[in-house]
């Protein structure tokens, strides 16, 4: 279980790999936008909800996603609906 009051980026980039399936040797640049990725679709984004209700015990809302369009974003998001 994340704490995300104290979480890291790092803790955070595992997550969502384990999430999203992304290998390891895959190079995840927080400020690409997450719909010119392979690894984002509509599928994607309800795993994402799945771990921050599991995770985190935070809900996200679909326009709060669609309105992230990096995964600094999410993080943030994740960050600021935590506090």
């Amino acid at each position: 279980m994340g704490n995300i009051e104290n979480m890291e980026w790092k803790e955070f980039e595992e997550n969502v790999r384990e999430t999203l399936e992304i290998e390891d040797h895959i190079a995840i640049n927080k400020d690409d936008v997450l719909e010119n990725t392979e690894y984002w679709s509509s599928m994607h984004a309800l795993l994402i909800m799945a771990l921050a209700e599991s995770e985190y015990d935070i809900s996200l809302t679909g326009e709060e996603l669609r309105n992230s369009k990096t995964l600094r974003d999410l993080f943030d998001l994740f960050q600021s609906k935590a506090g």
